[in-house]
């Protein structure tokens, strides 16, 4: 068989297939050359989902005359001034882009370069044009796309439904918007405006305020500020900046992740997971934080020149930089420990409105004896808590409480179904999981321990002979070494069982047997991470949760108060080991809002 070269046009079309991947990768492309010409307003339109028609309008600097015809051809390009790939100063350098785009549609490209009286056009058809023309376009570069894939027929075939192409579009847009806050976007799709924001102009707060603009007010003003600096030599930093979510606040999917990296949008696993793990067991199994970051290196400190959508980076030193954005995010969440998102409330009070309007527009249509069968106090057995106080105790406990209420989670009022303890703080009210909220302190006990290695250890009188399952009875001897580590003494024993001769001394007498099996149970249905560090947690997690105290028991008043102060001070106690809120606030205003007086 002959080896021939293949024609320039059938080469474009096969780049196009790396390059162009959908709508949204093309509408990527032509942002980014707005971005690198110096924008500060971007006008993008598109119809059925981008397949139909994508045009990009800006007012950068523009394209000479003479060089219109060269931007679609290939490797072409203005932004590697010194002909090398160690300092890429643009979004784009590869040249490929325009023409893979234009290899596979219609493309019309209309410019006025900044020093010139005059516009040009140029008609792209399938790869192949003719002369440049004069354009009316009165500044910058416009770009339109029509009938995207038309010139191949089977990457057009496995495009998604307009509606989920335009999402995609909309994402790439609102990415692009985030880490560009000095740009103006506008966004129509089928000739609805789905976008338009104007540049930002405070300059202390460029990013706070797109973000705010952008993923709403909720995340800004709930989210957590990360702010660092790394030196990497004597002239040379690695800084990261931006907002994380709390960890109340995650996400069925990571589609409210956004990570930059010197303004490019990047996703890269290595990091999206350890961003994950900086989180920890603070989130529930298979949800996502939610954050937007922005990484500035130097630009000799990376290589981008590694996928040809631009959405993977290499860096010279990757550890370092995980480890800063761990550290980062560690730290923060360690100092904001106690917070839950307000989401939690805000749904609640949503929930609380709708009920009301439901059962008002219910009871409307009912007599008086009917509205009195349905009443709720008719239908519940409320018995008031009293407890008889003498003046001087009376006297000492308002003290107590105005004392306590200068704390974040307040002063407890009493409990409620024997799980739920109400407090009042300077703000409002707050209502604590005392079993959710125990689970986490004893957890970090035992972390606290683990990592000082200072675990004391219980000798059992009698060594508890436990029988399991084969899968649970694996699962445990696999991990003997590990549970040694943190106070357990175990060894096979016999035929289908073990023996425990010695347990974690925070463990006082609980069932070791139920702990046991229900940590085998446990660990055959979730599986273990690869991490030994995640194994441990994971295990700890388990076995804190029996620890804790349990849901039903009374506690009384010095008891709440001692747990509230304990959860004031411990890290990542604004969650259970499962991930859950340990405490919701409501504010005055919340409650207010629920008697409609505001």
């Amino acid at each position: 068989m002959e080896i021939r070269r293949l024609p320039q046009n059938l080469i474009n079309q096969i780049a196009a297939g790396e390059v162009v991947e959908r709508p949204s990768s093309a509408l990527k492309e032509l942002i980014e050359n707005s971005l690198d010409a110096n924008a500060t307003q971007i006008d993008i339109i598109i119809e059925n989902g981008g397949k139909n028609l994508i045009s990009v309008s800006d007012n950068g600097i523009g394209i000479q005359k003479d060089q219109i015809p060269l931007a679609i051809e290939r490797h072409a390009t203005s932004k590697l001034p010194d002909n090398t790939l160690n300092k890429i100063e643009y979004l784009g350098f590869r040249g490929e882009a325009l023409p893979s785009i234009a290899a596979v549609s219609e493309l019309n490209l209309q410019s006025k370069y900044i020093d010139s009286n005059q516009a040009w056009s140029l008609d792209v058809f399938a790869g192949d044009f003719k002369e440049v023309y004069p354009s009316s376009l009165e500044t910058g570069t416009k770009v339109s796309i029509k009938k995207l894939f038309f010139a191949t027929p089977a990457r057009l075939k496995f495009l998604k439904s307009s509606q989920v192409e335009k999402s995609y579009c909309h994402q790439i847009i609102l990415k692009m918007a985030l880490v560009n806050p000095i740009v103006g976007f506008s966004f129509k799709a089928d000739g609805r405006e789905l976008l338009s924001i104007k540049p930002e102009n405070e300059l202390d707060a460029l990013y706070l305020n797109r973000i705010r603009n952008l993923m709403g007010t909720s995340f800004a003003d709930e989210a957590i500020k990360i702010e660092n600096l790394k030196q990497i030599t004597d002239t040379k930093f690695l800084k990261i900046q931006g907002l994380i979510g709390l960890p109340t606040l995650n996400k069925s999917n990571y589609n409210q992740q956004h990570l930059f990296i010197n303004g490019r949008s990047i996703q890269d696993r290595n990091l999206s997971g350890a961003i994950r793990s900086a989180y920890r067991d603070t989130l529930p199994k298979g949800r996502f934080p939610v954050f937007c970051l922005f990484i500035d290196v130097p630009t000799d400190f990376i290589d981008v020149n590694v996928h040809p959508g631009k959405t993977e980076v290499r860096f010279q030193d990757s550890a370092l930089v995980r480890s800063l954005l761990v550290g980062s995010i560690s730290q923060e969440l360690n100092s904001n420990f106690f917070q839950t998102s307000n989401e939690i409330s805000k749904k609640t009070i949503e929930r609380f409105t709708m009920n009301e309007r439901l059962n008002n527009s219910k009871f409307s249509n009912l007599n008086n004896n009917e509205y009195e069968k349905q009443s709720f106090f008719n239908n519940i057995d409320v018995q008031p808590f009293k407890k008889a106080l003498k003046q001087d105790d009376c006297d000492n406990y308002t003290i107590q409480t105005i004392e306590n209420e200068s704390f974040p989670l307040g002063a407890a009022l009493g409990q409620f179904n024997k799980n739920y303890i109400i407090s009042q703080n300077s703000n409002g009210i707050v209502i604590i999981d005392q079993h959710a909220a125990h689970e986490r302190l004893t957890l970090e006990k035992m972390k606290l321990a683990r990592q000082n290695k200072s675990i004391d250890r219980q000798i059992l009188l009698l060594p508890e002979v436990i029988n399991l399952e084969p899968v649970p009875l694996e699962i445990i001897k696999e991990n003997i070494e590990l549970l040694a580590d943190i106070g357990f003494e175990i060894e096979p024993f016999g035929e289908g069982a073990i023996v425990v001769r010695e347990i974690p001394a925070l463990l006082g007498d609980t069932d070791i047997k139920q702990i046991i099996i229900d940590l085998g149970d446990d660990l055959s249905e979730t599986g273990l991470p690869s991490s030994y560090l995640a194994k441990s947690d994971l295990i700890l997690g388990n076995i804190a949760c029996h620890r804790s105290v349990r849901s039903g028991r009374n506690l009384n008043q010095l008891e709440m108060n001692q747990l509230l102060r304990e959860m004031e001070k411990t890290p990542n106690s604004g969650q259970c080991n499962h991930g859950r809120p340990t405490s919701i606030s409501l504010s005055l205003k919340d409650i207010e809002r629920l008697f409609n007086r505001t």
